[in-house]
């Protein structure tokens, strides 16, 4: 006797939570802590590569992975990219202070900086074309842009008194992405758009 077999197909409902708004924070958290030894409040010291290390690296590359098992191509590869990048950054310092490696001259500290622009500016396009077209996620893009760029030119032509511009944007950038971050929680937990640009 044969019997019938029925194929049930169910579609599991997707329970987890955004993951930009953490990744937003890591970025924006980083970057004001950065852009402040930039206009000279402070020296680069261990609190802002140990910030880079825990905020900037893993909660964007945490964001990153989560948004990979949501489906995001675009927030999985940026937020891990640019985890990565903090990584890099923190090692760079860690590397020559611990005298495993020489200290990065200002040409390839150039075009390491110059490369992570170019990166951006095409995930900046990227935003452009994005469903929700969000103004906050654009601008952070826009000024990390700018900053990559100013960094870059900066090692290239050792004009360090640009550094306070590059601080600037770089705090401009830090503040629009906390602004990203906040705003995606408010607008979540209002469950409605209460703060706008998201």
């Amino acid at each position: 006797m044969e019997g019938n077999i029925q194929m049930v197909q169910a579609e599991v409902a997707d329970k987890t939570a955004n993951p930009a708004p953490l990744g937003f924070t890591g970025l924006g958290l980083s970057a004001v802590l950065l852009s402040l030894t930039y206009v000279g409040l402070f020296p680069l010291d261990s609190m802002v590569v140990s910030m880079a290390i825990f905020l900037g690296g893993f909660a964007q590359v945490f964001a990153g992975i989560m948004a990979w098992k949501k489906g995001d191509v675009f927030a999985g590869t940026a937020f891990n990219a640019f985890g990565l990048f903090w990584f890099s950054l923190a090692g760079l310092i860690i590397l020559q202070s611990l005298g495993w490696a020489a200290a990065a001259e200002p040409i390839s500290m150039a075009t390491y900086l110059f490369i992570w622009g170019i990166y951006t500016f095409v995930m900046l396009i990227g935003t452009l074309k994005m469903c929700n077209g969000s103004k906050a996620i654009q601008f952070v893009f826009l000024t990390l842009f700018i900053l990559f760029i100013l960094l870059a030119f900066i090692n290239a032509t050792g004009m360090t008194g640009l550094l306070v511009i590059a601080g600037i944007d770089g705090l401009l950038l830090g503040f629009g992405s906390l602004y990203a971050a906040l705003a995606m929680v408010l607008n979540e937990i209002c469950e409605k758009p209460v703060a706008p640009g998201i």
